[in-house]
């Protein structure tokens, strides 16, 4: 149920109307956009915490048709805008800079702003597309936790996430990895790069265990690039092959990183019990059950020989 004040309620009922919608997003880093559909920027204090947010009109900012549902389905919409230099950066929606970010859909009367607002919609970012430098994003309404599945599942590989299990919260050790994975953590450089996908790490890093001479082919496959100077510093990347010179990851940068942008860096896990023994020496905290019977052995049948 939405709730107005009397002013606006009667505003709302009135022949003519003057209304916008108003979009505030805020990023997992704390930073506040606020967009709106009037012709010029409204700033406008929802009295949520937050202060006094400027409302710019020059994104060119829309909605989608949306349709709200009391069963608890959910109800999903889309917001389209331009990508411009002021607000919306194409390297930050490239980055992930606004995945997860909270959004607020307001509606009020630009020609009165002390009546308040209507508060249409609240969730989160869902995905984001772009085309011709527009930008699609998806609204995703407070019922899509709903789906998320709680609980696991059995199969033959690890379910626990990489390195969890290190902050002294242990209350269900059996979906935790335990691995500490600052102790394959490690520095380096850019030394080269090749295109938006492949990059030429300086000499000096190391394989398993610290040793001594370049990390062996495969070392860090599946594993994490973080840089931490340079135009793409704090932007995390996750790598598909090292070949043992050069660093290929599964997305492309949404720049080019420069020669001598430093980075940390360390190898990822591909959830399997060869991996898990073999490569990190933790066999005793696998998640998975890599010997239970799967499907060749359920259509398995005799042979007449």
């Amino acid at each position: 149920m939405k709730t107005a004040s009397s002013a606006m309620q009667s505003h709302l009922g009135s022949y003519s109307t003057s209304l916008a919608y108003l979009w505030k997003i805020k990023r997992v880093d704390g930073l506040i956009l606020g967009f709106t559909t009037h012709d010029v920027d409204i700033a406008y204090d929802a009295g949520d915490g937050d202060g006094p947010t400027t409302y710019l009109a020059e994104t060119g900012f829309t909605a989608s048709a949306t349709s709200a549902k009391s069963d608890l389905s959910v109800d999903n919409s889309e917001a389209l805008g331009f990508i411009e230099s002021n607000s919306v950066v194409e390297n930050d929606i490239r980055a992930g800079k606004f995945d997860n970010s909270a959004i607020w859909i307001r509606l009020v009367n630009w020609a009165d702003l002390t009546m308040g607002d209507v508060l249409l919609r609240r969730g989160t970012l869902g995905m984001v597309r772009m085309k011709n430098n527009l930008f699609t994003a998806e609204v995703r309404g407070l019922a899509s936790k709903l789906k998320a599945r709680i609980g696991a599942t059995y199969g033959p590989v690890c379910r626990a996430t990489f390195g969890s299990g290190l902050n002294g919260i242990d209350m269900q050790s059996h979906y935790l990895c335990k691995f500490d994975v600052s102790t394959v953590r490690q520095t380096g450089s850019v030394a080269s790069v090749a295109d938006l996908r492949t990059l030429t790490p300086a000499a000096g890093l190391t394989g398993q265990g610290g040793a001594t001479g370049s990390a062996s082919t495969g070392w860090f496959n599946d594993g994490l690039l973080t840089f931490t100077s340079g135009g793409l510093s704090g932007a995390s990347f996750e790598i598909k092959i090292w070949d043992g010179t050069t660093l290929e990851f599964f997305l492309d940068f949404p720049s080019l990183p420069s020669a001598g942008d430093a980075f940390t860096i360390e190898p990822g896990c591909n959830r399997t019990i060869d991996n898990c023994q073999n490569k990190f020496s933790n066999i005793a905290n696998f998640r998975g059950e890599p010997f239970i019977p799967g499907m060749d052995q359920l259509l398995d049948y005799p042979s007449s020989t």
